[in-house]
């Protein structure tokens, strides 16, 4: 099983990678042909059309595209030398609209076309079909002219007639030309060696020995002649020298039947006399009309397909194996002329193919299995509707059952508790009679405006704006301090909309006495105030502790050694004492910084505010800081040539920026330190910025660089509180500081005053 799935898992990674490069590099676009096909009738003949529309579905199914042009000789309504003449038309006008490809039916058009020796003909692929008495020489003398013939046999039409039939006379249409005494010899021949008698000359001589006559009047009217016929004979008609009465009283025969050998006017029309069905060695009518039984010939359906086949092809620059190749031969009967004579379909040999059987009759089980399984469906269907329906009803039952039990416990808890249900009738308020009661109010009735002195006087406007009035909203839940009680307390109002079709919307909701939960809401609140304050105090001194004992630790450890170690040289004597000032100096730093802090903090920190210009602010710190700057670094300045106003104390706001070019010194060991500022007018304010090209702060640490004892770099000198005083400073000064880093290129710190 487990390399079953592998070898699915492999087929359907192979299918993608296929259709993958099949996206990616299409096939070249099929050419699209021109064919040109080329009829030996009139246009309008019976099968004209057949012949285009199943060509054209068999040329679709070879995967070609094309463009079809007809053309009709008309052979039966032509003199030779006019025939001929037309045909080499015909070449001249394809050879102008550049046909890629001819195809001619039948015989008379195959042999116009190649014999009226137009020289453009072969210069063009031509495949014939449905030649029945092909010139070989001729089409042999054209190499570039292929097709399917299909060669009459007479005495496998004759025997299936006898099969279906039992013995008969069948009679032959023929004329008295050449082609139609060479195809009464070729029939005779084949005749013979079956052991099948065949007739030609006086026609009453020989029909008269076979009928049975009697009195009309005894057996009553009827249009046929009853015969006895113990052998089968082919009998040859001449219907170019025989009287048309000979022909009606021929076809009259209870046992003769019409066998169709060629196309002729005579011939085609000849069914019509007959009243029996017809069969026939060509496929001329087949399907087409209503006598035409059957017979042993090629299809017209599989003619074409096999005439598509060729042209494919030919169009491919490829030969077939042969230039003439015989069709496909089959024993075929049409099923509505079967069912229209009432011939039994049961006793046929199996290589007898019926065609033309209606989808209902073809499909009947297939189609009486649907109306079954639908109707199953239906009645399935309709039994679940009707179960559904009852179901519907019980849980609807139930549901009504549920809601009365909830009403009535809703009802108890409202009676024992301080919530109050109410609805909206018109501009009035139905309250229940317990709210009634608490508040003193007499009548099933209640207004806002009855209402609105029970509010608190501050909340007394945003009730009346906010409280059922026309809003989008379907639910709505408000908070405002009443005195229904005798005193102030939280209570909510709380309603949902609902809206009907067609009807004024209904408004249901609940009033509630929520001062409890406001009790509980501040006490929590205050207790996690004091958890937090707490948590703050001791996160403080845990850090404090750490920063001051660095410093005290130096500046013991130093200290001792200078004591304990007389030896020591001047040289490493001054080091120490230098490293004692640095600490000295840093502990002195660290205890001012957080005394600042804590000033900040409590609010009790001087600020000397007054009006200020940035352009002259900035200027001075920028002369007293550039003697600070690292000499590999240049110290740069962007100042915009409109000046702004800012309400600030000029040493707290130096005292910011300092901290912003110190630290950007510190951190930034090539490029440049910019100070500069840009005003917006959209927020009427203006931005001071210091910015460098150091080595920045990580995307992940600039939520926290305001931390009280952060440092980004921890061996770097400094208390870490730089940040979180400025962040102090900027709030008295009712601004705020924005930060732009990215790490290995820089940062930009910009504090946000307001313009005076």
């Amino acid at each position: 099983m487990k390399r079953i799935g592998q070898t699915k898992v492999l087929l359907r990674l192979l299918f993608f990678i296929l259709f993958s490069l099949w996206v990616i590099y299409p096939t070249k676009a099929a050419p699209r042909y021109k064919i040109a096909i080329i009829h030996s009738y009139e246009k309008n003949y019976h099968d004209a059309k057949r012949y285009r529309s199943l060509l054209e579905k068999e040329l679709t199914a070879q995967g070609l595209k094309f463009e079809i042009k007809e053309f009709f000789l008309n052979c039966d309504e032509l003199r030779y030398d006019a025939e001929m003449a037309r045909s080499s038309f015909f070449i001249d006008e394809i050879t102008k609209w550049g046909g890629d490809a001819i195809a001619i039916f039948n015989n008379q058009a195959t042999f116009s076309l190649l014999k009226c020796n137009n020289p453009k003909l072969r210069d063009i692929p031509v495949v014939f079909s449905g030649v029945y008495h092909p010139d070989v020489d001729l089409i042999r003398s054209y190499p570039n002219v292929t097709g399917y013939v299909d060669i009459p046999d007479y005495a496998a039409t004759v025997r299936m007639i006898e099969r279906i039939m039992s013995k008969s006379r069948i009679i032959v249409m023929s004329g008295t030309g050449m082609i139609d005494n060479q195809m009464w010899l070729n029939l005779e021949q084949q005749c013979r060696k079956e052991g099948i008698k065949t007739f030609e000359g006086d026609v009453f001589k020989d029909i008269l020995s076979h009928r049975i006559i009697k009195n009309p009047y005894e057996e009553g009217k009827t249009e046929t002649i009853n015969e006895k016929i113990d052998i089968t004979v082919v009998m040859r008609l001449l219907s170019e020298e025989m009287p048309l009465r000979t022909i009606q009283q021929t076809a009259r025969g209870s046992e003769t039947y019409l066998m169709l050998t060629s196309r002729t006017y005579n011939s085609m029309d000849a069914q019509e006399f007959f009243i029996n069905p017809s069969f026939a060695t060509i496929n001329e009518g087949f399907g087409a009309n209503d006598k035409m039984l059957g017979g042993y010939f090629t299809p017209l359906e599989t003619q074409l397909k096999e005439m598509a086949e060729g042209i494919a092809l030919r169009l491919r620059k490829e030969m077939p194996k042969q230039q003439i190749t015989p069709s496909s031969k089959q024993y075929v009967l049409n099923w509505k002329v079967l069912q229209a004579n009432n011939i039994s379909t049961k006793d046929l040999p199996e290589e007898y193919q019926i065609m033309y059987i209606p989808f209902s009759v073809s499909h009947r089980y297939y189609l009486l299995a649907g109306y079954i399984s639908g109707g199953v469906l239906l009645f399935t269907i309709f039994a679940l509707l009707i179960y559904k329906v009852i179901d519907e009803r019980k849980r609807k039952l139930e549901a009504l059952r549920n809601l009365l039990y909830e009403h009535e416990t809703l009802k108890l808890a409202i009676e024992g508790g301080t919530t109050y249900a109410w609805r909206q009738t018109e501009d009035k308020l139905s309250f229940d009679s317990h709210f009634y009661k608490l508040i003193a109010h007499t009548g099933p009735f209640i207004t806002l405006e009855q209402i609105l002195p029970f509010i608190y006087p501050d909340d007394q406007e945003p009730f009346s704006v906010n409280f059922l009035q026309n809003s989008p909203t379907k639910r709505y839940k408000g908070e405002y301090r009443c005195k229904f009680n005798g005193k102030y307390q939280w209570w909510e109002f709380r309603y949902n909309v609902i809206c009907h079709d067609e009807k004024l919307p209904v408004v249901t909701g609940l009033l509630q006495n929520i001062q409890e939960f406001k009790d509980r809401e501040e006490e929590l609140i205050q207790a996690r105030e004091i958890a937090e304050k707490a948590e703050l105090k001791q996160s403080f001194l845990n850090n404090m502790s750490h920063e001051i004992r660095t410093p005290l630790n130096a500046i013991a450890g130093f200290a001792n050694l200078l004591t304990n170690t007389p030896e020591l040289e001047e040289e490493d004597k001054q080091n120490y004492v230098d490293i004692i000032n640095t600490n000295t100096e840093l502990l002195l730093r660290l205890i001012n910084d957080i005394l600042e802090l804590s000033r900040l903090d409590s609010g009790s920190a001087n600020f000397n505010l007054r009006k200020e210009d940035v352009r002259t602010l900035l200027s001075s710190y920028y002369q007293t800081f550039g003697v600070q700057v690292k000499p590999d670094l240049k110290f740069l300045q962007d100042f915009p040539n409109e000046d702004c106003t800012v309400y600030v104390d000029a040493s707290r706001l130096q005292q910011v920026i300092t901290n912003f070019l110190t630290n950007a010194n510190k951190f930034t060991q090539t490029g440049y330190i910019k100070l500069g500022y840009r005003y917006s007018a959209g927020e009427h304010a203006v931005g001071i910025f210091v910015e460098d090209t150091g080595k920045g702060i990580p995307h992940n640490e600039l939520k926290i660089i305001f931390s009280r004892f952060y440092k980004h770099d921890e061996f770097a000198q400094g208390t870490g509180l730089g940040l979180a005083i400025c962040n102090s400073i900027a709030e008295q000064l009712q601004g705020y500081i924005e930060v732009e880093s990215e790490e290995g290129k820089g940062s930009r710190f910009t504090i946000v005053l307001p313009v005076a």
